[in-house]
């Protein structure tokens, strides 16, 4: 599917001195010094004939006016490597643009390098076949079980490490070259090929190459996170049976664990499903937000310290009805940055809005003591009317006519089942894109700030922040005018687009970034070094059905048997 293309000079990297050159050239009447088994004088000529022969290459002065060498866009190769170590030999001398160029062109230089030691690893390993002896072959293994104590010796690496880059290897050349021939390529990183892997590694062959197919062409341009989740939605929809047999079997695997830290400190970590971790978190954020601004703590601080006095049976207090303090807080915690997190999406399609229990804000339940009580008022969440989560999902899905994995918004794709299970105890919300909707998506000049259901189809349309590679939600996303209203921009929904509050302040005050908006509501990005990413508004388009069940068919039946005849014999 992706042919690595012979490897050739990047264009502008300027032409080599053949190796016939190095002889003969003016003021060198002798043979080249390092052909010389004892040079008569290293101290002496040598460095003079270096210098001349320096100053017959064809190095430019510097600055130079030319155009931008495309390292990023050259096939990774020695020739490359060469290229590379000889342009950024002194970085200061490189304009932003190279720099940027050749950054690109070292990380697919890194892949490449990479990959093919990967094939050198998959041949180590097939010439160390697998034990057989009940003593030595003690569990599954590509090669034998020493081939990783080889490995790891000769680089330095752990056992289990070694282990790794001989699975990878061996797996990615046997049943999924594709996704080996992208990462040769330089186009994928290493660590895209490892989840492309690892997510795959619970298929049949067949499958996973299905998911291969449907993956590969967009890797490239998505960061690893974009990867994971599209990885996520291409084994559900390929495996929607296996799918939910994974799912069941984790979904029993739910627990809580405590486990002690330094310096007088712990962590309590749950294994919860997808929605009760989203929901719970959620709420989490909305008790914190209802805190205020005045309050002095981090998000992170805020949650944790609301976490903690909720399930330890404290009434958490807004601090401004509680001057002498907040039960169950730290008044010596420190000051931070607020975190500003996504509580929660909309969507464009048929959506679940599930709430969670609610006796987070009820304090401890009925017929208990609170350990420690104090005067104010119970804390309030920010936004308490709107849902905790998000689930897309298709109809057909959600009447069991098909299986297609759905989207929770703030995690990623999940199975049907669960999104099903979700929907059953969820508060129900249709959104329609216009003109279906009715709703007027363009205010013109008239008013600055986006009225609620122009905000709402915006950040449906959106689901994630704008700004290439970013996944945070657009529920809460700040809208932001892509011309300027200062400029003449319209409050529409071509002129709107959402971003969390980093990329809004990106946008609007780090120098040299642009954005630009197209009519089919695309974003093109342009750096200050020029260099261009496009982002598209959410795809709420159905999933291509996966590959039909790979059936085995039955052996052909054995002809009956011929009775033997002996000689002589009357025929009957």
């Amino acid at each position: 599917m992706f042919d690595s293309a012979v490897a050739e000079p990047c264009p502008g990297s300027g032409d080599r001195l053949p190796t016939d050159d190095l002889v003969g050239l003016d003021g060198l009447d002798r043979e080249p010094w390092w052909l010389l088994d004892e040079p008569e004088d290293p101290h002496g000529w040598v460095p003079d004939a270096l210098d001349e022969l320096m100053a017959a290459l064809p190095l430019p002065d510097w600055p130079v006016d030319e155009p931008v060498v495309a390292y990023g866009s050259c096939e990774p190769s020695g020739w490359l490597a060469l290229d590379l170590d000889t342009a950024t030999s002194d970085p200061r001398r490189l304009d932003d643009a190279t720099l940027v160029e050749a950054i690109i062109g070292f990380d697919r230089l890194t892949s490449w390098a990479q990959a093919r030691q990967a094939r050198l690893l998959d041949e180590l390993a097939a010439r160390r076949p697998t034990d057989t002896a009940p003593y030595t072959a003690r569990w599954a293994s590509v090669a034998s079980e020493y081939a990783p104590d080889e490995v790891g010796v000769a680089l330095h690496l752990s056992r289990g490490a070694a282990c790794a880059r001989i699975g990878l290897a061996r797996r990615l050349l046997a049943t999924l070259p594709d996704t080996h021939r992208l990462w040769e390529s330089g186009r994928i990183d290493t660590f895209k090929a490892r989840a492309i892997d690892d997510a795959t590694v619970v298929l049949p062959d067949e499958l996973a190459r299905a998911v291969q197919a449907r993956v590969l062409p967009n890797a490239p341009q998505q960061t690893l996170a974009e990867l994971k989740a599209a990885l996520a939605k291409a084994v559900i929809t390929v495996d929607p049976d296996g799918a939910e047999a994974r799912h069941h079997t984790a979904r029993r695997d739910r627990r809580v664990v405590l486990t002690p830290e330094a310096d007088g400190m712990a962590s309590l970590w749950a294994m919860l499903t997808a929605t009760q971790a989203v929901g719970a978190f959620t709420w989490l954020t909305r008790l914190a937000r209802g805190l205020g601004t005045d309050d002095p703590r981090s998000m992170d601080t805020r949650r944790a310290d609301i976490l903690a006095a909720l399930l330890s049976g404290h009434l958490v207090v807004n601090p401004d009805t509680n001057p002498a303090g907040t039960a169950g807080t730290d008044p010596a915690d420190d000051r931070g940055p607020t975190n500003h997190d996504a509580d929660d999406t909309a969507t464009d399609k048929t959506a679940t809005d599930t709430a969670t229990d609610a006796t987070a804000t009820r304090g401890p339940a009925s017929g208990t003591t609170p350990a420690t009580t104090s005067a104010g008022r119970p804390i309030q969440p920010a936004t308490p009317g709107k849902p905790l989560i998000h689930v897309v999902i298709a109809h057909s899905t959600l009447t069991g006519a098909d299986d297609q994995p759905a989207d929770l918004a703030g995690y990623g794709p999940i199975p049907a089942s669960l999104a099903r299970d979700t929907a059953a105890d969820g508060v129900w919300r249709r959104l329609v894109t216009d003109p279906l909707s009715a709703t007027l998506l363009d205010h013109g000049r008239t008013t600055y700030h986006p009225p609620a259901g122009l905000a709402d189809h915006v950040r449906a349309r959106d689901l994630h922040c704008r700004f290439p590679g970013c996944r945070k939600q657009a529920a809460d996303a700040e809208l932001d005018h892509v011309i300027a209203w200062s400029d003449g921009g319209t409050t529409s929904k071509d002129n709107l687009a959402g971003y969390c509050t980093h990329h809004h302040l990106l946008k609007t005050h780090a120098p040299g970034w642009k954005v630009r908006a197209h009519p089919d509501g695309t974003l093109t990005w342009t750096t200050p070094t020029g260099h261009r990413h496009t982002t598209r508004p959410h795809d709420y388009g159905p999933e291509p059905p996966g590959p039909p069940p790979v059936s085995t068919p039955a052996p052909p039946a054995a002809p009956e048997p011929i009775p033997h005849i002996p000689d002589g014999a009357p025929p009957f």
